[in-house]
This record gives structure tokens, sequence and C-alpha cells, in this order.
């Protein structure tokens, strides 16, 4: 039944008259902490109940909801999956007193024990215990954390390629260790990847300590390294990298020139992964696939005229849009006043197309806005990721939809491009033979992960009970109530003391919100896409937990930082490290507004120091002034940092004792590093009493409230939100708070008229919210239809994309293959290549089934001539139509041929090109492939039509060695060859002893890789091309009553033909013509 709050509960004093929505003040706070100057006593706010029901049907009412969810439990698949996990736990914690008693050097010797049973063929489950055990003795000896039961129970659900879903601040990173050791112990490399460099970076110096003190090699790849410096990382046992970088990395090695451009693991890069967040990577990033682009043309003016031409258009009038899928429609009239704006007579004309700048200029002002999909810094227009709330500054947007925001705000114009490589995250990962992830919030988009990854969803239990409690959602008529509400909601918070965390959908929002909080002089904190909020992120999280904290953030999702109640230790003992010293190393000030502390100190308890570290802080301080002066260092602000921070990685990497040992052997030195690591140390001990103690008094209010001021496109994203309450058993409470005018309802066309209607009928104030299991059911079926229409957008792209993944994975096999392999293979390819071509022609040219006479001989003959241009010498060149028919006419009268010396009757004999044993097998080879080739028609004239495939074959194949062989070329122009071909030299100690043959070889190896990948990348790239415009094109047939599927997949197929026939005719085209005219032929390698 619904009910108006505030007729039931009451949940405040009636709100004061609300002005008309206004507009952002200009002035914003200096820094992401806002703190009034003076706090005016509050006004005494009723007692706010969130449950309005009477104390015993509310009791009642939680009772029975209770044994419902028990014995949902006990039914439930999960529940007997998870029990029979239990029996490794068993086994774990049995060999744990044993392991326990092991040394240090025992303890890490474990693991060449472990790879020798391996050898030996013992399975890696056989030691999928003992190896759990060891790793965890090893976590409590170098983390001082040990893997609870239920940790244990992740790291199996990984190690079986499933998706563990654990519960924010369970541990997700350290489960990560159990799996990723026992697949590293193969030896074939595992993959942790995160969803961004930070995380990758932590994870790997925090969990690698683990993994290095059990003798394993840790890696990590993040942004700006060297291909070197990348090639080294991948080498490692595990390697942590976020996404992108590996998607990236994958793609630029496939577009490598040669094979010491490469810095995977080739020829198989991939054997495990670990994706956490992984619900993150695999659905919501799902829609964007990854590109690399290469400039195209030169279209930069287009968009500055088309952006004045959307500004004279009107929505509803010259355009209409769908703000599901993000389109636009011209109307008759709004393509006549473009075109009479333009001064051109078809929008669509393909001598001067203006339709795709005027509708990507419509699509930037309607559905691209500042400060919600982008912000612009430094004269350039940058993606605010959706997800995370953070910018990208490396991502643009493809087809011309970058330029266009660009030409909107009137920024530089940057050049066009055009797709040259190019994957989707689901294809991605697909090519790992073993994946599993590990997530807050999977369980309710698990059908799509057994669809498309056959992965199930395995709910790990927690550690200890979840007590948060998730208020019912309200519902507003309008942002206006919505907003009064969430502010009313925070002071009410913050009157009580307990932290708030409040979710936005976009810094437009929060800012808003920011202000709300402003006029009612509440202390809070913004974190943001903004400079001056994003560079505080970590110390705003640190502070989140407080008492009295009030956070207001873009989108918590993927933060990878855990809200701890009473703030976190570690960041508050560094910051008043930092505090404490900055002053002293650096008289620069920071490059960012800082926090006025001193009024910070106002609304969070002060952290009381004790002596002993008053002392040490003293004594480092000291130490840093004459450590600048008698050295005459000047370091700058950053610089500065950076000194603390290392100091503070030093005093977690070494114990005390040798940190102590450091300074009495550098005493004469000033040991300035190990000093501030065991002043940390101690300002840490301090802090952590101090977080405990604030945290039990916060515990005892309630803990952190989440409010969430918009539901989301997905259960899932809002679940994340939710889940930063209530960690590790603490207690917390959750509220959405949601309007009838959020974006979600007005983007899928959602019908809100009888929420509206239901509103007016209870009460006469629209801005009064509604809450009960009505309200509830509507909302959650309003999103999950949202959740099913974007699946059926994930599984569109990955339908279509698996058409594309198929061509993909042969284009980039043949090109590793290339790369990768020996000089033997790659001239395979080459023969494979000619052999190819001349099939071509002649299954083009002559019919199995009819008499020679009817086959087109001379056009055969020209094709043939045409390919080997100069190659073929005068006596080839001078047989005529006539000449070849009555050689295949005596051929099929024949009884016998001499397939090993075989030639047509009466026609040029092949040049001896096939010296040698492997390449008389070669020639035969080809002739076996040849004879069992099931493309060819069977017919009465097929031998003869095989044996002349052999002939022109054999013809081609030993005119291109002999000429090679013949040529002789020395050294010096080798290495002239290769600076054009911009492949590195190799010096190989064969070349003094036959100079001629051997620099002819030594060439023709470096020129047949070099025209193999060039035209195979020039063919492919044209091919994505094509294959893109395509996706487009074929839903325009679903109108004549075609699958767009269907027609994709049969057009798509004879496209990739069509790129491969290409691609082996200009291969063979080009070389043979170097080799004609080598002199004349150079330009080849520069276009």
């Amino acid at each position: 039944m619904v009910t108006a709050l505030s007729l039931l509960n009451a949940p405040f004093l009636t709100p004061k008259p609300l002005t008309q929505l206004k507009t952002l003040p200009s002035a914003k706070p200096n820094s992401p902490f806002f703190f009034p100057s003076s706090f005016p006593s509050f006004p005494n706010l009723q007692q706010h109940r969130f449950n309005g029901q009477p104390p015993i049907a509310a009791s009642l009412k939680e009772k029975v909801g209770c044994f419902k969810k028990t014995l949902s439990d006990f039914t439930s698949l999960n529940y007997w999956v998870v029990r029979d996990y239990y029996r490794l736990v068993d086994s774990v914690n049995a060999l744990e007193p044993e392991i326990q008693r092991l040394s240090d050097e025992q303890l890490a010797a474990k693991t060449s024990e472990f790879k020798k049973r391996l050898t030996q063929g013992e399975a890696v489950s056989d030691i999928q215990a003992e190896a759990f055990a060891v790793v965890r003795e090893a976590a409590k000896r170098k983390l001082g954390m040990r893997h609870f039961d239920v940790q244990i129970i992740g790291g199996a659900v990984l190690h079986d390629g499933s998706i563990a879903e654990m519960k924010t601040g369970e541990g997700k990173t350290l489960v990560s260790t159990l799996a990723a050791y026992l697949n590293a112990l193969t030896g074939d490399g595992v993959h942790v990847v995160t969803v961004n460099d930070y995380l990758a970076q932590r994870d790997a110096e925090w969990m690698g300590r683990v993994h290095r003190f059990l003798g394993l090699s840790v890696g990590l790849i993040q942004k700006g390294m060297t291909a070197e410096e990348r090639r080294i990382n991948y080498q490692c046992d595990i390697t942590y990298t976020n996404n992108s970088e590996l998607g990236f990395d994958y793609l630029r090695d496939n577009l490598a020139g040669n094979n010491g451009q490469l810095v995977m693991r080739w020829p198989k890069p991939f054997h495990f992964a670990i994706v956490d967040e992984v619900d993150s990577v695999l659905i919501d990033e799902g829609r964007n696939p990854l590109l690399i682009s290469g400039e195209a043309s030169k279209d930069d003016a287009r968009y500055p005229v088309a952006a004045k031409v959307a500004e004279l258009l009107m929505r509803g009038l010259h355009y209409n849009i769908e703000l599901k899928d993000n389109s636009v429609e011209l109307t008759e009239e709004g393509i006549a006043l473009a075109e009479l704006a333009l001064e051109t007579n078809d929008l669509w004309d393909e001598n001067d197309p203006w339709a795709r700048f005027v509708m990507n200029a419509l699509k930037a002002k309607e559905f691209y806005r500042r400060d919600v999909q982008y912000i612009v810094r430094n004269g350039k227009a940058l993606i605010i990721n959706e997800l995370t709330g953070r910018v990208e500054e490396k991502r643009r947007w493809s087809e011309g939809i970058h330029q266009a925001v660009e030409a909107k705000e009137g920024l530089k114009i940057q050049a066009d491009s055009v797709v040259v490589a190019q994957i989707t995250y689901q294809s991605l990962f697909k090519l790992y033979p073993k994946l599993s992830g590990m997530t807050g919030t999977a369980k309710t988009e698990e059908k799509e992960f057994l669809k498309m990854f056959q992965m199930p969803v395995i709910e790990v239990p927690t550690n200890l009970p979840n007590i948060r409690k998730d208020l019912p959602i309200q519902a507003f008529a309008t942002a206006r109530g919505k907003w009064e509400y969430v502010s009313q909601e925070v002071e009410y918070m913050f009157r009580q003391g307990r932290p708030v965390l409040v979710g936005t959908t976009s810094v437009e929002n929060s800012e808003y919100l920011s202000d709300l909080l402003q006029e009612r002089n509440i202390p809070h904190s913004v974190l943001n896409a903004r400079p001056k909020y994003a560079a505080r992120e970590a110390e705003i999280i640190a502070q989140a937990g407080r008492k009295y904290a009030i956070t207001i953030s873009t989108n918590m999702a993927g933060r990878g930082t855990d809200i701890i109640l009473g703030g976190n230790p570690k960041m508050l003992a560094r910051e008043i490290i930092e505090d404490s010293l900055l002053s002293f190393l650096t008289k620069e000030a920071p490059s960012i507004e800082v926090t006025d502390m001193a009024i910070s100190k106002k609304v969070f308890s002060k952290v009381k120091v004790g002596p002993s570290s008053m002392a040490l802080l003293a004594k480092a301080a000291l130490m840093a002034k004459f450590v600048g002066k008698s050295e005459g260092k000047s370091w700058t602000h950053e610089e500065a940092k950076s000194i603390i921070l290392e100091s503070v990685e030093m005093s977690q990497l070494k114990p005390l004792k040798e940190l102590q040992k450091l300074i009495d052997e550098q005493s004469e030195m000033y040991p300035l590093g190990p000093s501030i690591a065991i002043t940390y140390l101690s300002v840490l001990k301090d802090c952590e009493v101090h977080c405990t103690k604030e945290g039990s008094e916060v515990k005892r209010l309630g803990g952190l409230h989440v409010i969430g001021t918009s539901l989301h496109e997905s259960r899932r994203i809002d679940n994340q939100l939710r889940g930063r309450a209530g960690r590790q058993g603490d207690p917390g409470s959750t509220r959405f708070m949601v309007s009838l005018q959020d974006e979600m309802f007005q983007k899928f066309n959602f019908d809100t008229e009888w929420a509206v209607k239901l509103i007016s009928k209870i009460t006469n104030d629209e801005d009064i919210p509604i809450e009960g299991d009505a309200i509830v059911k509507q909302l959650l079926a309003l999103q999950i239809n949202a959740e099913k229409y974007f699946f059926n957008i994930r599984k569109s792209l990955v339908e279509f994309d698996e058409v594309l993944e198929v061509q993909r994975k042969h284009v980039y096999d043949l090109r590793q293959l290339i790369l990768t392999g020996d000089d033997e293979s790659c001239s395979q390819h080459i023969f494979q290549y000619m052999q190819a071509v001349v099939d071509e022609i002649v299954f083009g040219n002559a019919d199995p089934l009819k008499h020679p006479r009817y086959w087109s001989l001379s056009k055969l003959l020209k094709e043939f001539i045409n390919i080997a241009g100069k190659l073929l010498d005068d006596s080839f060149a001078m047989i005529s139509e006539e000449d070849l028919f009555q050689s295949l006419k005596q051929l099929h009268e024949s009884n016998s041929v001499d397939v090993d010396n075989f030639h047509l009757p009466n026609l040029p004999k092949p040049p001896d090109g096939f010296r040698g044993i492997r390449r008389k097998n070669s020639s035969l080879k080809r002739w076996l492939a040849i004879c069992s080739d099931d493309s060819t028609k069977n017919g009465r004239y097929r031998p003869t039509t095989n044996l002349l495939r052999k002939y022109l074959g054999d013809f081609l194949i030993a005119s291109y060695l002999n000429i090679v062989q013949e040529s002789g070329y020395d050294d010096a122009y080798i290495k002239e060859i290769e600076t054009i071909l911009l492949l590195p030299h190799t010096c190989h100690p064969r070349s003094c002893l036959f100079p001629p043959l051997f620099a002819a070889n030594f060439l023709l190896i470096r020129i047949q890789r070099a025209v193999l990948v060039k035209t195979l990348d020039c063919f492919w790239r044209d091919h994505l091309v094509n294959m893109n415009r395509l996706s487009s094109a074929v839903n325009v047939r679903s109108f004549g009553h075609r699958n767009p599927l269907e027609e994709y997949k049969i057009d798509g197929c004879r496209f990739f033909i069509s790129m491969l026939s290409a691609t082996r005719r200009l291969t063979v085209e080009s070389l043979l013509h170097y080799w004609s005219s080598p002199l004349e032929s150079q330009e080849l390698f520069f276009s």
C-alpha cells in the first residue's frame, strides 16, 4: 500500500518554502572541502524515523523476512556449491599447523617443490590445498593478514574459472593472491586485471610482497611505459595491469612491424586472468570497443560550420531525437533548412557530404553535455567515465563525435581518425583459456555471464553477518523536492554526527547539491572529475568514514578504496607527516587548492599524537631542514610529497630493526628517508588508536549512511553504491531518493503519469515523497526493462563482433606466424600465396565440367602474364591460346604423367628452382594439396585442371626462386634495403662464409616478411572500415523483413574472402615486381 511519508511518519519538520531552482553560483569553494567561516546554531530538527510502521508490526515483518531469506538461501544452488567448497577449507586448515612450523626459507622453497611436482605429472588440483595454505601463511608473515575461511572459498572460486561475488570490504584483493599463485606455478603467466593504473600499482606493490617472498616474479604495466619495460613485465609470473592497457597492448602487438616490437608472451600471450570489478569491465565497458585510430581525411573545417547549422535547427520541428539510443532523425523541414544554410542541393551528396557532420553536430548538441559527459580543460574536451566519475584524457569518441563536441565548445578541432585496429572487451577476454573475476555485484547479471563467457557467479558468504539497513526508496514528483529532501536528510545525519555519502550521477548535480548544503552551512567534501577535487581523492575517501564527514561523489563504483568507519589510519598518519614536514622540504606552494586545515579541525576530532611521535616529528623536521640547507637542495612541492611517499612505502617494506640500522649507518649523512619511515610508524599507532575509538562512536550512531539521488540503468550499479555502507559487519543504512524528472525516466520514455496522479491524490504538495512496496515494485520493473534493453545492445554487439572475431583471429594468427615463425615458414606462406593466386586465375577461366576448347584460355594467359610481370622469360610470353589448348588436349589424352618433372607438353619447362630436398618436398606437398582440394568441381576434366594449376604454380614459384638465387646481392645492399624497410639489421655468422648466396636468402626473407605484413595491414584496415559501414547499413534491411545479423554474416564473409584474395594477389605482384626490377620498386616500401 502506498502511503504519504509525511502523513505517516513525519520525517522532518514541515520544510521551508522552496525558492525556484536557481543556477549554480559562479563563485565556487576553492577546495573539495567546504567549511563555513562560522557554524551558527542549527535549528532543532524533529526526530527522524525511517520506518513509519508500529514497532510490533515492524518487528514481525522483519522476522518473517529473515525466515524467508534463510529458507531461500538453504534451497538455492549457491548454498550447496559453497558448502562443497568447505571441504577444501577443512583441508587448508588441517595443513596450517604444519605450514606454520616452516622457516621463511622453507616456506619460500615450497614454490620450487610445487613446480617440480607439476613437471612430474601432478595436476594443479592435487596441490591446491597445500598451495593455499602456503599463501595464507606467507600473507600472515609479510602483510600481517590471514585469509579467512570465506576468502579461501573465494580463491577456490577464482581458480575454478568462476566469478566470486564478495561484498565490499571482504578482502577481494587478498583473495586474488590464492588463485594467482596457484596458476602461476605452471610458468605460463597470470594476469591480474584491475580497472585503473592506481589499483594495479597498489596491488602489485601490496600483494606482490607475498608472491615475491614465495619466489615468483611480479610485473606491473602502467601508462607511459616503454615497449622494453612492458616486455619485461609481461614475462613475469604474475602481471598486474588495467583492462585498457592490456587491450591496447594486444592490438599494438598486432600492428607491430617485426617481432622485436612485440611485448606480450607470443605465441601464447593469454593463459589465466583474474578480472577485478569484472562486471564493470565486461558489462559496463562492454558497449565501448577498444579502438586504435590513424589519421584520416582532413575535414576539420566542416565541423564548426555544422555546429552553427545545428544551432539553427529546433528540436521537434527540424529534427527528432531518441534518448534511449542517442539517435537523431531530421525532418523534411530540417533537411530543407540545413541544405539552404549549407548552400547544397543534397546533404548526402557523395562529392560534397554534409549529412554526417550535421547529424554529429546535433548529437553533440543534444546528448553530450558539459560537466556530465565531458569537461573542458586546457582547451580540450575530456571524457568523463560515467561509471567511475574519472576523466579519461587519452580516450576520444569515434566517428566524428569528439570533433563535433570540440566544434560546439569552440575548441581546436583535432584530426579526424580512421580505425586501424579494434576489439571489444568481450572478445579480448574470450582469448583466455581460463578466465575468472571478482566483484561485489554480479548476481543480477549471472545469466549474461553464463551465456557469453560460461562463467557462473558464486556468492561467497561474508565473514561477519551483514547488518546494513536498506531503507525504502522515496519517489518525488519533481527534482526540486528531491534535492530539498536530500539536503534535509544530510543535515539531520550531520546533526547526529553520522558520516554520509551522497552518490550523484554528474558533476553538475554534485555541485548543485554542494550549493544547497552551503546554504545550510553544512561542511562537506566534493569528489568529482574536476581537477581540484580529483587530485585529493585519496584524502577525501580517507576522511569519508569519520564522524561528521559529509561526502558528495559523482560515482563511487570502481573506486577500489573502502570507507573505514572512524577514518583510514594510514592516510591520516601520512597527512600528519606531510603537514609537519612539507614546509621544511619545500618552499613551493602546492599546485592545487588545499583545504583550510584550521577550519576542518572544528568538524573532525583532532588526532592525539603521543610524546614519542611528537619527538620523532620534530627530529625529522629538523633533519629535513638541515638536508635542504647543507646539500643546497630545493625540491618542488610534488618532489617533496614523493620523498614522503617513498619513506612511507619503506616503512611497510622493511622491519623496524632494519630501519633503525639504516639510521645508525647513515647518521653522518642525515638519513632522512629512514627517519621519516620510523616517524610514520609511530604516528600510525596513534592514528590507529584514534580511528578505532572514533569508529566505535560512529558504529553506535548507526554507521555510514548512503544516499542515492537517482536510480541507475542497472540494479547492480545501485547495489555497488549501497555496498559502501555496512562493510565487514559494520552497521550502516542506505536510502535512494528518485524524482520522476530524473534522466532515466526521460531516456526510456517511461510512463510516470500514474505516479504524478497518485501523488496529487495523496497530497497537494508535489515535493512530498511517497514510498512503499508498490512504488518499489514499479521502479524495479522500470529498472529491469532498462537492463533488458542494454543487455540486448550488448548481445547484439557481441553477436556482430563474433563475425569480426573469427576474421580478426585468422588475420592476427597469420600475422604472428609471419613475425615469429622461422624463415622456412615465411617462404612457405609466399609459395602458398602464389599457388592460391594461380588457382584463382585457373578457376576463373577453366571449368572442369567442360572441354578445354570452351575455357577462356586467352584471358587465363593474359592474367597470368600480368601477375608475373617481367619475371617470365620471352619463351613463355610467346605462348598462344592455341598452343595452350593443344597442350591441354594432349595432356588429357595421355595415360600417365611424371609429377616430379612435370610440365605441359610442347610448353616451356619451369626453371630448375626446386633444388634440394626441402623444396622438392614443398612442391610435392602442394601437388597433394591440389589433388585433395574439395573446392574444385568434380568433372571429366578435373585432372587436367589440377595439372594446369600445378604447372603454372611451379613455373611461377620456380622463376621467383631462380631470380632470387641469381641476384647475389652483397651485405651493403642488404643494409640499404633494411633501412628502407625500417627493419632491424641482424648480423648472422654465416654471412661471411657464403656472402652472395646468404645475402640473397637473407634479403629474401626480410622483404617477404615486410611485404606480407604491410599488405595484410593495409587490406585489414580497409576491411575494418567496410565492416563498420556494413554494421550500420544492414539495419535498414530489417524493413525488408531480413535479419540484419544474418545479412551482416553473409556480406561480412564475402568481404573477408575478397580481402584475403586481394591481399594474396597484391603480395605476389609486389614481390615479383620487386625482384624483376629491384631498383625501380623501392617506392613500394615507402607508400
